[in-house]
């Protein structure tokens, strides 16, 4: 007996994704897709290879932490230019969901307090003169948006960079395993 998310259901979700998700072929059967369907033609947009692989997971990882919204769309459409694979771009995006975004905005602050080399927190002396707590809170905003802004800029550079490392690094490992498990079956064939 098989599993619901075992073999077979792995198998159906692969084939409701072939079905619902455009490929180089039928472009031009959307309408909206029809004008960048020169652009979209390009094999490195849609085959793994050691150049599109690294940079799909680099601009993915760097715009869904910059964009917190929209940053699939704005990931598969920047994909374009850059050659990257779209389908990667855009699942690596997906890191940034709303179970990530808060600690990466507390770590995006602390990260950009120190690069602003802001030892001191907000004054609190200074945040209860607001008269309010949407007073305290748009100060404390107003003083938090530099370093929170610098930290989501370094963060989506840092994720970018190490995921295009790790990536590349990954693919050589990957096809030097093939290579050399294909070398093996040749050897064994050839007994």
């Amino acid at each position: 007996m098989v599993e619901p998310g075992g073999i077979e259901g792995a198998g159906a979700k692969r084939g409701w994704l072939r079905r619902h998700i455009p490929t180089r072929e039928t472009i031009d059967s959307y309408r909206l897709l029809r004008p960048f369907a020169k652009q979209l033609s390009q094999p490195n947009l849609w085959h793994l290879n050691h150049r599109s692989v690294p940079r799909g997971v680099a601009l993915g990882l760097g715009v869904g932490v910059i964009i917190p919204f929209m940053h699939v769309v704005l990931a598969a459409l920047l994909a374009i230019p850059v050659r990257a694979n779209v389908a990667l771009a855009a699942a690596f995006t997906l890191v940034v969901n709303p179970l990530t975004i808060p600690p990466m905005y507390i770590a995006a602050y602390h990260i950009g307090r120190w690069e602003l080399h802001h030892d001191a927190l907000v004054d609190p002396a200074a945040a209860e003169q607001a008269s309010s707590e949407l007073g305290r809170f748009l100060f404390w905003i107003h003083h938090a948006s530099g370093p929170i802004a610098l930290g989501i800029l370094t963060i989506s550079a840092s994720a970018a960079l190490i995921g295009y490392v790790v990536s590349a690094i990954g693919w050589r490992l990957w096809i030097r395993s093939r290579w050399r498990a294909r070398r093996q079956r040749k050897k064994l064939t050839q007994i």
